[in-house]
């Protein structure tokens, strides 16, 4: 009885997973094969296991000067907030997304959509801060598809595109958690964004991806080793702020960094 209750919901996912990895643009597809060979994740694949858990709190875990993101191949600063994160109850593993995303002034609202494509667990449970205890009693990773759009017919508006990986851990009571049990690690990043937007206007595409903590794929950008430290060369556009706010200790700039933009 197990057995037919599960092999509906694993092909179900499996063809979700076929459905939408062919669409990623290349750069999402190389970072979702990239985390995918990870030495610290299970072979397994555990869709079927986790369908009736919900990421959704996960990926809404954020704070205005700990989310990190660029458009464009001169790293102008993106900000983007996931306002509304609910499962689609027509869809397994999709989810409904609202958000908004600020570029210079602008700050534009988006709809769209998340469609889990991967869940494995990692080898190894996460060590809390001075081996403290934690009520983790599983952990893993969460890969799933995102299309999230602007509203059409306005100047300057697109589509977001690509593939999202976050890391979650799992208590006694079933319940998924954002995993931020390592943040005080050397390079911890959560939540990362890897893809493109594509002008609605002219259909051209930039290169656009954003995170917790760090940026993924964020080459000669990002110059600092413990923690984010945007490179000299690209601070005129729209870095200046968190320079002065959290390595000049500039209080204006703190609150600055801190402010609620998206309400």
């Amino acid at each position: 009885m197990i057995i037919s209750i599960i092999n509906p919901i694993f092909r179900v996912a499996s063809a979700m997973l076929v459905c939408s990895v062919a669409a990623l643009p290349a750069e999402s597809e190389q970072y979702r094969r990239h985390i995918l060979t990870s030495a610290d994740l299970l072979p397994t694949e555990q869709m079927a296991r986790y369908a009736s858990r919900s990421f959704a709190n996960v990926w809404l875990h954020s704070e205005p000067e700990t989310v990190f993101g660029f458009i464009g191949n001169d790293y102008q600063r993106l900000r983007v907030k996931l306002l509304t994160i609910r499962p689609d109850a027509q869809q397994l593993g999709r989810y409904v997304i609202t958000g908004k995303s600020k570029v210079r002034a602008t700050v534009a609202s988006f709809q769209g959509s998340f469609t889990v494509v991967h869940v494995r667990e990692t080898k190894r449970l996460p060590r809390a801060l001075d081996d403290a205890p934690s009520d983790a009693v599983k952990a893993g990773v969460v890969l799933a598809e995102y299309e999230l759009r602007e509203p059409e017919g306005q100047p300057n508006n697109g589509v977001f595109r690509g593939i999202v990986y976050a890391q979650w851990y799992q208590d006694k009571a079933r319940k998924v958690h954002y995993n931020d049990l390592e943040n005080f690690a050397d390079g911890y990043a959560n939540n990362q964004f890897v893809g493109i937007w594509q002008s609605y206007k002219t259909g051209l595409s930039k290169s656009c991806n954003w995170g917790n903590n760090r940026i993924p794929n964020s080459k000669e950008f990002d110059q600092g080793v413990g923690e984010f430290s945007p490179a000299d060369a690209y601070l005129d556009n729209g870095w200046q702020s968190y320079r002065k706010a959290w390595e000049q200790n500039d209080k204006a700039a703190q609150q600055q960094e801190q402010a609620a933009w998206w309400e």
